[in-house]
């Protein structure tokens, strides 16, 4: 079976790992993926999928600016660059079309029309512009399937999705095997050159952007000061152009603060160093779906704290194996860091019971078995 699989952004982040690792693990079960992905942004992916030997395409795909300009040269090319895919499509010889992205990327399913291919639509978010629902409520009827990353999400796209489609609920994998907290990893320099000796670790991974909401983080943060010689602060990802506004408005956040002990380190190549270092890790998130970051911190034994966002609620038992807190809610989320900061034997047994919850429910092969499955049921 041959896969094309489209996602028009070339930045890694949970839907390009997601994307990469499934694809990778299909090559054994006969499953031929090709991701497809714009050339721009891009270095790290096409790295990545070296490294993993996933077949891919790169190509000049624009995407969405939020200048007029940049909407306006968006359309404009949109027929050309749906035409190119198109025959790309044709030419290759696909099987299926598999769309990755959420409801705002639509290129492949107007491709994969023109091929005459059946095409599956993968939909991973849980808030949408009015705009972009309502086009998604009329290109919604090109998609043959649709793939939902969470139930949150399910129910958000339910009353836009034409009867009769064939529905595939599939959350976003970890591999417990690399996520293993008993593997030997080489320390993380920050760390080191910090010098943070016994100091608790309060992590949350994730793209600098209002959707994260890391100024929830960093005004739990400032709740937290009289704390401040027993805990550090870090924010893991990367910071973008399109970003650098909300980058400096959180950056005032934490001098108006007089805050001393958050620390924005960047991205990460490999995230598990730093995971294995952080004690608690901390979703405050305002929209996810199916958080890939934070089933990664679950599967290294983290302690979780999270926000009440996409499917979180499906894996984090209150209480037994972390905590759930409205969004928004710097005042909830400060108290139960102080409850976790309090009991070490607590953190130990929540993380425990996390990564079991990630290996039975969340694992990378049950996730690609679930996508081979779907593929098939498409394609009867």
């Amino acid at each position: 079976m041959r896969v094309a699989n489209i996602i028009e952004e070339g930045r890694i982040g949970g839907p390009q790992i997601r994307n990469l690792m499934v694809a990778s693990s299909l090559k054994k079960k006969k499953v031929e993926i090709t991701l497809i992905f714009p050339k721009k942004n891009s270095k790290d992916l096409k790295k990545q999928c070296n490294l993993l030997n996933v077949k891919h395409l790169s190509l000049p795909l624009s995407s969405i600016k939020k200048s007029l300009f940049g909407v306006i040269m968006y359309i404009i090319l949109f027929p050309f660059e749906v035409i190119k895919l198109a025959l790309i499509l044709k030419k290759k010889k696909f099987d299926l079309v598999h769309v990755s992205g959420g409801s705002l990327h639509n290129k492949g399913i107007f491709a994969a029309k023109l091929a005459g291919v059946k095409v599956i639509w993968e939909l991973n978010d849980t808030h949408a512009p009015k705009i972009i629902k309502k086009i998604f409520s009329f290109t919604s009827h090109l998609a043959n399937g649709f793939i939902f990353a969470s139930e949150r999400t399910q129910k958000y796209y339910s009353k836009l999705i034409p009867n009769k489609r064939k529905n595939f609920l599939i959350q976003s994998p970890v591999n417990t095997n690399l996520f293993n907290p008993n593997i030997k990893l080489n320390p993380e320099k920050f760390f080191k050159k910090k010098k943070i000796g016994k100091k608790i670790v309060i992590g949350t991974v994730g793209n600098i952007n209002p959707n994260k909401d890391h100024a929830t983080f960093i005004k739990t943060a400032a709740k937290l000061l009289s704390f401040e010689k027993e805990i550090i602060f870090v924010i893991v990802g990367p910071i973008y152009k399109s970003q650098k506004n909300y980058f400096e408005y959180l950056s005032k956040l934490i001098r108006r603060n007089k805050i001393r002990n958050v620390h924005f380190i960047g991205s990460r190549k490999d995230i598990r160093p730093i995971l294995k270092k952080i004690d608690i890790y901390v979703c405050s998130s305002s929209n996810e779906s199916s958080p890939l970051a934070v089933w990664e911190a679950m599967a290294m034994e983290n302690a979780v704290i999270s926000t009440n966002v996409g499917d979180i609620s499906k894996f984090i038992k209150n209480g037994k194996n972390g905590y759930i807190v409205k969004v928004g809610d710097a005042n909830s989320l400060s108290l139960k860091i102080i409850k976790l900061l309090k009991d070490p034997k607590l953190r130990k047994q929540f993380g425990r019971f996390s990564r079991k919850i990630v290996r039975k429910k969340l694992n990378l092969d049950l996730c690609a078995y679930y996508h081979q499955k779907a593929y098939i049921n498409m394609l009867i």
